[in-house]
C-alpha cells in the first residue's frame, strides 16, 4: 500500500507557508507591486542570516513562556494541579495529607501574595517606576518571574506536604516537566517566527492591505496556539 502524506504539524505548514513568501516576493518584486521587497535576492539573503537569530531569541513570547514552564511544571509536576482539577470536578475526595497540603500551599501561596502586594504598593517604592506607578515599572518587567515563582514555590510547598518532594533533584525534574512535554514547541516558535519576520521584510501584508496591528496579533495568537499540542 502506498504511504500516504498528510501536513498536519504546524512546523511543516509555517515552512511552506515562508517557502511561498519567499515566491511571492520575488513575482511581487518583479511585478512592481508597492513596497514589496523579494527575499528570493542578495539583501533578501543578507537579511536573514543578520535578523533570524534576533527576531527568535527577541521573540515576545519566548520568555515569558520559558519563565512559566518554571513554575508550571511544578504545579503539573507536584500533583497540585491534578488535586484541585479533581476536586473541582467532584472526581475525588481528598485524604487528611492532601487537605493539609492544600491548606499549606493555600497559606504559602497567600503570604507570597502579601509580600508581592507590599513591595508594590509600599511607601518607598523600590520596585515602582520613576514616577510612582506600577506601569512600566520593574515589578511589571518582571511580572512573569513573580508570576512562575509564586505559582512554583505553592507548588513545591503542598509536594513537600504529601512526601512527593523529597531533595533538590525532585524540584528540578518538576521544574523541566514542561519543557520536555512541549519540547517541540520551541522548533515550532522557530517557524513561526520565521514565517512572521519574513513577512514583515517584505511588506506582503501592507501590500495586501492588511494592518501591522492585525498582523502582531497574529503572530502573538500562532505563537501561543501550539501550546495546545502535547508532544
Amino acid at each position: 500500500m502506498k504511504n500516504r502524506i498528510f501536513i498536519v504539524h504546524p512546523q511543516t505548514c509555517f515552512f511552506l507557508l515562508t517557502v511561498t513568501l519567499f515566491f511571492l516576493s520575488w513575482i511581487g518584486s518583479v511585478c512592481g507591486w508597492a513596497g514589496v521587497q523579494s527575499l528570493l535576492s542578495a539583501e533578501g539573503l543578507r537579511w536573514i542570516l543578520r535578523h533570524i537569530a534576533g527576531d527568535y531569541v527577541g521573540s515576545p513570547v519566548l520568555f515569558p513562556v520559558m519563565v512559566l514552564f518554571f513554575g508550571g511544571g511544578l504545579w503539573v509536576d507536584s500533583g497540585l494541579g491534578k488535586t484541585c482539577r479533581d476536586l473541582l470536578r467532584g472526581k475525588k475526595q481528598a485524604s487528611h495529607r492532601e487537605r493539609h497540603a492544600l491548606w499549606m500551599a493555600a497559606a504559602a501561596g497567600g503570604i507570597y501574595l502579601g509580600i508581592c502586594m507590599l513591595l508594590a504598593w509600599e511607601p518607598e517604592g523600590i520596585v515602582r517606576s520613576a514616577v510612582g506607578t506600577l506601569a512600566g515599572s520593574p515589578f511589571m518587567a518582571g511580572i512573569w518571574c513573580i508570576v512562575s515563582l509564586g505559582i512554583g514555590s505553592t507548588s513545591v510547598v503542598y509536594a513537600y506536604a504529601v512526601d512527593f518532594y523529597r531533595s533538590d533533584r525532585d524540584i528540578i525534574r518538576g521544574m523541566s516537566c514542561l519543557f520536555i512535554r512541549h519540547a517541540s514547541y520551541f522548533v515550532t516558535l522557530f517557524f513561526v517566527v520565521l514565517f512572521f519576520s519574513s513577512l514583515a521584510y517584505t511588506r506582503l501584508a501592507a501590500c495586501a492591505g492588511v494592518s501591522g496591528e492585525v498582523v502582531e496579533w497574529l503572530y502573538v495568537i500562532c505563537s501561543l496556539l501550539p501550546l495546545l499540542e502535547r508532544d
